[in-house]
Parts: structure tokens; C-alpha cells; sequence
């Protein structure tokens, strides 16, 4: 019976393939009409290569469904990548043909064509994407379960409750969900790592009870990304669910995270005990500047480390000779900053052969970055610095990560042309479906820092798709400073036009960036 339904599916994919040539072709002139066609054909052949099992072909008709999902939704016309990726499948598709007329085993999915994470442009909204999702929640309790759905079947295509983990396991066997969330109480999180076996590139949302720091990190080692603590509150899910749409099912250049860089950070150590330590008397508000200065004190490179920014003009300090008089010319959030920043040596060499900067210009691209930042935004939000301070300095950690996977991937080469051409965001994008950013607020969360900060990086690659106002403020700091230090510690000398547009968009007073960027340029100087 198999074979049977497996010589109908060649003979109509045979059919279908000029179809969806000229669907393909007509992209770019109506997009509309060909994007619903094309939609239709990558569903119907999903479903079927999943009942007959094929999974080569399954996974790639879901990323082409996903893509096609977000063109149907964006008003922005379909772009040059989109085109390439779907001439690239008809090849591919075209190629299983042959291989199924002649009973051949089907050849491995071209490596241009596989699943990958998504970094939005700003006409592609995560809220709109939600639009045409399923999602199944998953809850013992059904009263509980009921009263979730209403709020969610305002948001997602089609939402669903199940008590049962049969009916579970079938509906994502059967690839009828796009989400699911699961509140099962304490069999969360053994169902949790069943369901990532079946499917490791599931969109989950997993409920844990009572749900502490430590655990976290264990949980994310593990492969449970998208954490939030049981009883839900509404202000987490929302969270999650909007970070987790942007990472799975938008549309721009790319659609999850690296396996490679994502396994990296899985094998990331803790926090160090001596940075939980001191970042926590300076957020104390009880503790003592001298109190930091004893604990600091205690280690000697974090205590040459703070002495050698206080040295730096960078910051614009005088008589900071000792530490207690850095230390207090500091003060509290700055010490915290500083100390944050020596975790890039948790994570190995610093020599980013692809980026083409050693140790020394990685660090001073940073700290230039804290420099502006502080200089800029106090005249902004100075209580907002308590978060930008920190994604500042912290905002290149994924750097340290995409340079490994470069050249372990033998793509260092290929990256230099493409960023000398395009520039590094692009070409991170273009080689590994990832970003700086992204990668670096999966750091973060990884070692379980403050949930604003984590956001504001991750969206400064989009800041008007963060989740709410308020981080897209806090991203849009970190977008014009990212872009006005380069990764080679070099700072621009004038704001170029896509700063400008992004401020004006964002409502920033472009004249308090000018007056600072002139006072660093004189302390630079000096």
C-alpha cells in the first residue's frame, strides 16, 4: 500500500514541478497570488512526505511553508534570499524526483537549504506571524487549560487543549502544530526531553514548578531553550512565546539556532561564584561601596582589571590611582559592568581570526561602546543606564563563538568576503543564520543575567519586533551604539544616515548623540 501511495506522489510531484516554476518565477510580479499558490503546494507536500517518511523532503517543504507563511503576512516585497532559497528547493525537489522515479535512496538536503534561526526585518512583525500558527497546550488541569485558550485564540491561528500525552505525541507526529506549551507539573520536564527526541527541532514552551536560577541553567544544558515558571504568569508566557516566533517561524534571511554554536553554549561553564558575588552588592542597594572594594580586593584580576579602566580616558576619570578611589569614582553600576565584562575569557581564545581583530581591540571595542553608551545616555535615561552599561560591553560576546564555528565549519575565508562586501551582521547572517546578538543573548540567558538585558541585545538587530516598548527603547540604544564602535574598536567619527533614521524613528534626540560623540572623540584625543 506504501508503494503504491509512494508512486502517486512521484507522479504527482512530477507533475507540480513546472507548476512551481512558474509560481517561483512569478514572485516578484505577483507575489500575491503566486505566494498563496506556492503556500499550498509546500503544505500539501509536508503532510504527505511526513505520512510516507520522508524526512529529507518533510523538513524542507516546513521551512518553504514557514517562509511562504511570513511572505503571505509581510508587506514587504519578497526578497533576492527568499528567490534564491526557492530556485535553490525546486533543484533540490527536482532532483528527489529522479531519485523516486528510480527507486533511489533520497540524497541529503543541499546544506543552503536547511532550517535556521530568524532575524526579522522591521516590516516582518512577530505578532502578525503568530497569526498563522497552531499551537496545542498541554495541562492536567482543564479548567486551567480552558482558561488559557480563550486569551490565546486571540493571538494564533488555531489553538488546542489536551489532558492526554498520547494525543500529544500524535498531533506533533502528525505535524499538525506549530507550538506547543506544556504545564504538566512535575512530568514537565521528562516530557519535555520524550518530545525533543521525537522532534529536536520542536518550538516548545516548557512550565516548570517553581521554577529557581540553578535549575535553569541545568534545564537550558539540556536542551530546553524556552523556560517559564509554574504557576504561569501571563507577562513570562508572553515573553517566551514572542521570542520563541521570532527564532522559529519569521521571515528574512534566516529561519533555527546553529546546532554547532547552540551545542557551544550548552557546554558554556556557570557563572563564576566571584562575579555572582560582586554583581550582587553593587544591584544591593543596602551594600557599601567599601563592602565592594573588600570583595574585590580579594581577587587580583579583577582588581588589576578595574585599576586598568579607571587608567583608561576613555572614561574621563582623574586621581583613580588606588582602587578605592576608582572604585568610588565608579560606583556601583560601573564596577558591575566591568566585572561582566571579563566573562569573554570563560569562552576561550581571543584571537577572531575572522573578524580580523585580536584580544586587545575585542576589549577596547567594548569598552569604547561603555564609554558612548555612558556618555550618551545619561543625558538620555540615566536610569536606563543600569541595563545599557552592561549590553554595551557585553553585546560582542557572540563574536567569541561565530569566529570558532567559522573556521571549524572551514569558513573563514568565505566570511571575509562576504563581510568586506557586505558587512559583518550580513555576513554572519548569510554563512551561519545566526547574529552577534542573537548568539550573545543566548549567552546571557544561558548564565541567567536580568531578563531586560538579555532582550535588549537579542532585538537590537530589530528593535521595533521587540516584545514591548520598553525593550524596543533599551534595543534601539544598543542598535546606534553597536553600529557607531566597530568590532575593530574603531569609533566613527560622524553618524551615518542609518543611525540617523533609526533615531528619528525611535524618537531619540540626535543632538545628545552628536554632543557626546564629540566629547569621546576629544577624550580619545587626549
Amino acid at each position: 500500500m506504501k508503494r503504491e501511495l509512494l508512486e502517486i506522489f512521484t507522479e504527482r510531484l512530477y507533475a507540480d514541478l513546472p507548476l512551481i516554476r512558474e509560481q517561483i518565477a512569478l514572485l516578484q510580479t505577483e507575489q500575491a497570488e503566486a505566494t498563496a499558490k506556492l503556500f499550498r503546494s509546500f503544505h500539501n507536500y509536508k503532510a504527505s512526505a511526513f505520512y510516507l517518511g520522508l524526512d529529507e523532503f518533510h523538513a524542507l517543504a516546513s521551512t518553504g511553508e514557514n517562509i511562504l507563511n511570513s511572505l503571505r503576512l509581510s508587506p514587504d516585497r519578497v526578497s533576492e534570499y527568499d528567490l534564491k532559497w526557492f530556485q535553490s528547493s525546486l533543484i533540490q525537489m527536482q532532483t528527489w524526483c529522479q531519485q523516486l522515479y528510480t527507486n533511489t535512496p533520497l540524497s541529503t538536503t543541499n546544506t543552503t537549504l536547511a532550517s535556521n534561526i530568524s532575524i526579522l526585518n522591521d516590516y516582518t512583525k512577530t505578532s502578525e506571524v503568530m497569526q498563522g500558527l497552531s499551537l496545542l497546550y498541554a495541562d492536567y488541569n482543564t479548567v486551567r487549560a480552558s482558561a488559557l485558550k480563550a486569551p490565546l485564540s486571540h493571538v494564533f491561528k488555531k489553538v488546542q487543549t489536551t489532558d492526554s500525552l498520547d494525543a500529544l505525541k500524535a498531533s506533533l507526529a502528525n505535524g499538525s502544530i506549530d507550538i506547543v506549551i506544556l504545564n504538566l507539573q512535575e512530568e514537565s520536564v521528562e516530557t519535555a526531553m520524550q518530545l525533543l527526541a521525537l522532534k529536536p527541532d520542536i518550538a516548545l514552551i516548557t512550565a516548570v514548578p517553581q521554577l529557581r536560577l540553578h535549575q535553569k541553567s541545568r534545564l537550558l544544558f539540556k536542551g530546553l531553550v524556552y523556560l517559564i515558571p509554574s504557576p504561569i504568569k501571563s507577562s513570562d508566557l508572553k515573553r517566551q512565546l514572542h521570542n520563541l516566533v521570532t527564532s522559529h517561524f519569521s521571515k528574512v534571511h534566516t529561519l533555527l539556532t546553529h546546532k554547532k554554536i547552540y551545542n557551544f553554549i550548552q557546554g558554556l561553564d556557570p557563572l563564576p561564584s566571584s562575579v555572582k558575588k560582586i554583581s550582587r552588592l553593587c544591584e544591593d542597594p543596602e551594600s557599601s561601596i567599601k563592602e565592594i572594594i573588600t570583595t574585590i580586593e580579594s581577587d587580583a584580576i579583577t582588581t588589576a582589571n578595574i585599576l586598568h579602566a579607571a587608567a583608561s580616558p576613555i572614561y574621563g576619570l582623574e586621581n583613580t590611582s588606588s582602587l578605592e578611589k576608582a572604585a568610588t569614582a565608579f560606583g556601583k553600576r560601573l564596577i558591575k559592568v566591568l566585572v561582566l565584562s571579563d566573562l569573554a575569557y570563560s569562552l576561550g581564545s581571543l584571537k577572531l581570526e575572522a573578524y580580523s581583530i585580536n584580544e586587545e581591540q575585542f576589549k577596547h571595542s567594548s569598552a569604547l561602546r561603555l564609554a558612548l553608551m555612558n556618555s550618551w545616555y545619561s543625558r538620555v535615561n540615566f536610569e536606563d543606564l543600569n541595563i545599557l552599561s552592561t549590553s554595551a560591553i557585553l553585546g560582542n560576546l557572540g563574536q567569541i563563538l561565530i569566529n570558532k564555528e567559522l573556521l571549524d565549519a572551514g569558513l573563514l575565508e568565505a566570511f571575509k568576503s562576504a563581510s568586506a562586501a557586505e558587512g559583518f551582521s550580513a555576513a554572519e547572517v548569510k554563512l551561519l543564520r545566526t547574529s552577534t546578538s542573537f548568539v550573545s543573548a543566548d549567552i546571557l540567558e544561558f548564565w541567567t543575567l536580568e531578563r531586560e538585558l538579555i532582550d535588549a541585545i537579542r532585538y537590537s538587530d530589530s528593535p521595533f519586533n521587540a516584545p514591548n516598548k520598553r525593550i524596543s527603547t533599551l534595543a534601539c540604544a544598543n542598535a546606534v551604539v553597536y553600529q557607531m564602535v566597530t568590532p575593530k574598536g574603531e569609533l566613527l567619527t560622524s553618524i551615518p544616515q542609518s543611525v540617523v533614521h533609526l533615531m528619528k524613528r525611535a524618537e531619540l534626540d540626535l543632538s545628545l548623540l552628536e554632543e557626546a560623540l564629540i566629547l569621546l572623540q576629544k577624550r580619545i584625543q587626549h
